[in-house]
């Protein structure tokens, strides 16, 4: 992790006040052009498979739109958004699943009728990839 990053994620420790300096404003500034600038973020193809990877925490789920381009994968897109009330509720895994519909929908413009790679770190979801047809 980069010190521009550690001084971001330094933000959220418990029991450190949340003081914004313009140091903070300078690390994010930067770390914001350098995600969404080339060689980062690229523009889709007709040509190279799209990988969706999703996530969820207690509070928020996020969607990330690649594609194989070439030798390299780059980014076409970022989504998030901050989970409901009732879903703050929700299991793990659900929440999980949850965050894989949300990317489905914000990207199906790129998504509809393509083979695509659905990635997730979530150990159950993992699973039912392996599980065999019944």
């Amino acid at each position: 992790m980069t010190g521009r990053c550690r001084r971001l994620h330094a933000l959220h420790r418990k029991r450190v006040p949340f003081t914004w300096t313009e140091e903070h404003q300078d690390a994010f500034n930067r770390l914001k052009e350098r995600l969404t600038s080339a060689p980062v973020l690229g523009m889709p193809t007709d040509e190279g498979t799209y990988y969706l990877d999703c996530d969820a925490s207690d509070v928020w789920l996020g969607a990330v739109l690649s594609q194989k381009q070439g030798s390299s994968e780059v980014v076409i897109a970022y989504a998030s958004r901050t989970l409901s009330k009732p879903e703050r509720n929700y299991e793990v895994t659900r929440r999980e699943l949850l965050a894989i519909v949300y990317g489905l929908k914000a990207y199906k413009q790129y998504l509809l009728g393509r083979h695509f790679v659905i990635r997730t770190d979530h150990a159950a979801l993992q699973w039912l990839r392996s599980a065999e047809n019944t």
